[in-house]
């Protein structure tokens, strides 16, 4: 894991509205700025992919450990 610039979670399944959250986060980020996303949705990484490439990020770093997801996004 990445040096992070803002840490998000969002410890329920990662729902519409979970995804705007992020969404807003990462606009709020300077560019090159890292989001660190913890979220309990093994699902997170194909959501948060998609969002990625909606917005022009790049996902650098995810990795699962107990049931907990964690995804690093560079704005």
């Amino acid at each position: 894991m990445v040096r992070s610039d803002k840490t998000l979670e969002i410890r329920g399944g990662l729902s519409p509205r979970a995804e705007t959250i992020a969404m807003k986060a990462l606009t709020a980020l300077t560019p090159g700025a890292v989001l660190t996303i913890i979220t309990r949705d093994v699902a997170a990484r194909e959501k948060l992919l998609s969002l990625c490439g909606n917005l022009g990020c790049a996902m650098v770093d995810e990795k699962e450990e107990g049931g907990t997801v964690y995804v690093q996004i560079r704005r």
